[in-house]
C-alpha cells in the first residue's frame, strides 16, 4: 500500500470528483438517486483502506513526489534522519478514504434529502402538488418562473419545508453513526472543530448592531417595511436587486473573463453557465465553476466567491498530490473565495468593474457589505444549530425558534427550520470550514490589496501570485 500511494492518490482524486458531481446533480435530476458515484473506486471507500494507509510503512524516497522532498541533496546516512516525506500524503489519503466511506454509507440518506426538495408534494397553500425547488425559483425570479405571486410562493415554501426535517435528521444521524465506527480517521466528519459553536456565537454577538442597521437600510432600499419584516423581506434584501445598474443582463463566463482581462487568472478554468433554476447560487466543484441565472446583484457577487473557491480547487500543479492539495472539509478554498467576495465591499471594484459614478459605487459597496454580513450570520446560525440537530429534531427546532430571529433579523416560523437552519449539503464539518475561512479570507484580501493595490483583480502579477498560491 505504501509504495502505491501515488496511484491511490490519483484514484482518490477521480472518486472525489465523481462524488461531488453526483451530489450537485441530485438537486435537479432524480435519475442519480440510485447511482453509486464511486463504484469504480469502492475498494478505497472502506475502513480497512483508511486504516491500512494511515498505518503503512515509510515509502522509498524514490517514489516521493519532488514537491514533497526536502531541498538540497541527501546522501547515505542523511536519508535515515529524514522525516517521512509522505506523512502528509499518507494522512490526506487516509482522511479521503474515510470521507468516501462515510459518503458511501450516507448515499441513500443524501439522495432522500435531495428528493425532499426536488420532488412534487401536496401543498394546501399552493392548491396542488409542487416542489420546494419550484417555489424557491418563483420567489427568486417571478417573471422567469411563471409569475407565481410572492405570498402564494412563500406560503407554499412554509408548507413544504417541514418535509425536509426527517431526511435531514436521518442523514446527520447516519453520518455520526458511521464516523464513530472509524474513530480518529473520521474526526473531520464527526468533530470538525471543537470551537465552531463558540466562533459562531462570537460572530453573532459582535455583529448584532451592524446587522440590524444593514437589514433596516436594505429594507428601505428595496421598498419593504421596516416594521415586523418577514423572512420573505429578508430574502429580497439579500438578493440586492436595488443595485442592478452596471451589472450584465446574464451571468456568463464572459463576465468573469472580462473582469480578469489582461491576466491569466481564469486561464484553463472550466466555467459553465447553468440555466436550471435549482441552482439558485453559484457553486464550485471538481467538475468546474457553475454559474446560476442572476436573481439580483448578490448572484454576481457570489460568483466572485465561487471563482475564488474554484481557483483553489482546480489550480493544483500537476506534480502536486491531490490528497496534499485538497483535504476533506478544507477551509483554504473558502478563504480564497472570501478574498474575492471582499471586492464587493470596496467602492473601487464597483467604479472600475461596473463603471458607475463614485456615489453609486460607494452606496453599492455599503449595500453589498450588508448583504455579505447577513449571509455570514446565517452560516453562523447553521453552525450553532448543528450540535442541536445531533441531539434530536425537537432540540433543533426549539433552538431554531430562539436563534433564528436574532441571526436572520426577522421573525421566522418554525416550519422553515430545516430549510434555513440545516447544515449544507456536505454536512456540519463543511460549514465549520467555511466559518473558519472568514477571518483567513479577510487577511488574504488585505494582503492582496497591500501587494497589488485596490484593483488587484485585474493585475497580472496578482493573478500570477494567486495561481501560484493555488498550485500546491
Amino acid at each position: 500500500m505504501a509504495t502505491d500511494l501515488l496511484s491511490i492518490d490519483k484514484k482518490l482524486a477521480l472518486a472525489a470528483r465523481a462524488l461531488d458531481g453526483w451530489r450537485a446533480d441530485l438537486a435537479v435530476n432524480e435519475r442519480g438517486d440510485d447511482d453509486d458515484p464511486i463504484a469504480t473506486w469502492r475498494e478505497l471507500a472502506t475502513r480497512q483502506a483508511a486504516r491500512s494507509i494511515a498505518t503503512s510503512t515509510l515509502a522509498p524516497i524514490a517514489t516521493t513526489p519532488a514537491l514533497l522532498l526536502p531541498t538540497g541533496e541527501l546522501r547515505g546516512a542523511e536519508l535515515a534522519s529524514v522525516a517521512d516525506p509522505l506523512v502528509e500524503l499518507r494522512a490526506g489519503a487516509a482522511a479521503w478514504c474515510a470521507h468516501l466511506h462515510v459518503a458511501t454509507q450516507l448515499r441513500d440518506a443524501t439522495a432522500a434529502r435531495a428528493a425532499a426538495a426536488r420532488d412534487d408534494h401536496d401543498s394546501d397553500s399552493y392548491g396542488r402538488a409542487t416542489s420546494l425547488r419550484a417555489m424557491l425559483r418563483s420567489l427568486a425570479r417571478p417573471k422567469q418562473a411563471g409569475g407565481v405571486p410572492e405570498p402564494r410562493a412563500a406560503a407554499a415554501i412554509e408548507d413544504l419545508s417541514p418535509q425536509l426535517l426527517d431526511p435531514l435528521a436521518e442523514e446527520e444521524s447516519r453520518r455520526r453513526e458511521v464516523a464513530e465506527t472509524l474513530g480518529e480517521l473520521a474526526r473531520c466528519c464527526l468533530e470538525p472543530d471543537a470551537d465552531a459553536a463558540q466562533r459562531a456565537e462570537a460572530l453573532l454577538s459582535r455583529t448584532d448592531d451592524e446587522a440590524r442597521e444593514a437589514m433596516s437600510w436594505g429594507l428601505r432600499s428595496v421598498g419593504r417595511t421596516t416594521q415586523r419584516p418577514t423572512w420573505v423581506d429578508a430574502f429580497a434584501v439579500r438578493r440586492a436587486t436595488d443595485v442592478a445598474e452596471g451589472w450584465p443582463a446574464t451571468l456568463a463566463p464572459r463576465w468573469l473573463a472580462e473582469l480578469a482581462r489582461g491576466t491569466e487568472l481564469v486561464q484553463g478554468l472550466d466555467i459553465d453557465a447553468k440555466v436550471d433554476a435549482a441552482r439558485l447560487t453559484p457553486r464550485a466543484d471538481h467538475a468546474g465553476l457553475r454559474l446560476a441565472p442572476p436573481t439580483g446583484a448578490w448572484t454576481f457577487v457570489h460568483a466572485l466567491y465561487a471563482l475564488g473557491v474554484a481557483l483553489r480547487v482546480h489550480g493544483r500543479d500537476a506534480r502536486a498530490p491531490f490528497c496534499v492539495h485538497s483535504r476533506p472539509h478544507d477551509e483554504r478554498p473558502y478563504a480564497l473565495g472570501e478574498a474575492f467576495l471582499a471586492l464587493a465591499s470596496t467602492p473601487t471594484f464597483h467604479a472600475r468593474a461596473r463603471g458607475v459614478a463614485k456615489a453609486k459605487a460607494e452606496a453599492s459597496a455599503r449595500r453589498l457589505a450588508g448583504v455579505r454580513l447577513l449571509e455570514r450570520r446565517q452560516l453562523a446560525l447553521r453552525v450553532r444549530l448543528s450540535s442541536e440537530l445531533a441531539k434530536s429534531k425537537r432540540a433543533f427546532q426549539e433552538a431554531f425558534d430562539e436563534l433564528a430571529p436574532r441571526a436572520l433579523g426577522v421573525e421566522v416560523p418554525r416550519a422553515l427550520a430545516a430549510f434555513l437552519g440545516a447544515p449544507g449539503t456536505l454536512g456540519p464539518a463543511e460549514d465549520a470550514a467555511k466559518l473558519r475561512a472568514l477571518d483567513q479570507g479577510e487577511s488574504l484580501a488585505r494582503e492582496l490589496t497591500h501587494r497589488f493595490d485596490l484593483d488587484w483583480w485585474r493585475n497580472p502579477k496578482a493573478a500570477e501570485w494567486i495561481r501560484g498560491r493555488c498550485a500546491r
